[in-house]
């Protein structure tokens, strides 16, 4: 195999874009979201004339019903960039719960 074919195995895997990681925190009355450091921190680099301050977002809702109705707003309040921007550019957006050392994403833990 040479060494080009070597390089074009690689490279998809080599593209691959760690998730956007925001946390989402339930309690009796709503959620609470806050973005990671390390990913805020890419969304800077990567759209630096965007200015947010907003470090901290709480939804008052049924948490029975989880907040996948609100994700594209509470992507914008938090980072200033449209959800699919975002996706487009940085790749996938995964919300986790801040307490856990589990990497799966909150919708996901739920459903199981």
């Amino acid at each position: 195999m040479s060494a080009t074919a070597t390089l074009r195995r690689k490279t998809p895997a080599a593209k691959a874009k760690p998730p956007l990681v925001i946390y989402a925190s339930s309690s009796l009355d709503g959620t609470s979201f806050a973005v990671a450091v390390e990913s805020m921190m890419r969304v800077r680099e990567t759209f630096p004339k965007v200015h947010v301050t907003t470090r901290h977002v709480f939804i008052s809702h049924d948490p029975r019903e989880g907040f996948q109705r609100f994700e594209d707003q509470i992507v914008f309040m938090l980072t200033g960039v449209p959800k699919s921007d975002l996706v487009k550019v940085l790749g996938p957006i995964s919300f986790r719960d801040p307490r856990s050392t589990e990497s799966e994403p909150v919708a996901q833990r739920r459903r199981a």
